[in-house]
């Protein structure tokens, strides 16, 4: 890393990071549940709900960039 690079932090509130992971916590939820209702083993549902974290996750941030960027 340069010295005249810029350093990008992540300014949202607290309160718009722990919302997006918790909308993420439950889709996870959802998504094991869907897999474990079509009779997929443990490890299936894990791989599922962790996948669903991380997409809906990613996304939240995603958009609360998005929305800081047009703020």
């Amino acid at each position: 890393m340069s010295t005249n690079s810029v350093h990008q932090t992540c300014n949202h509130p607290a309160r718009d990071v722990t919302i997006v992971t918790l909308g993420s916590a439950v889709m996870a939820l959802a998504a094991a549940i869907m897999v474990m209702a079509l009779d997929g083993d443990p490890l299936a549902a894990l791989a599922g709900s962790g996948s669903a974290f991380a997409a809906a996750f990613s996304a939240g941030m995603g958009v609360l960039a998005y929305m800081k960027r047009t703020a």
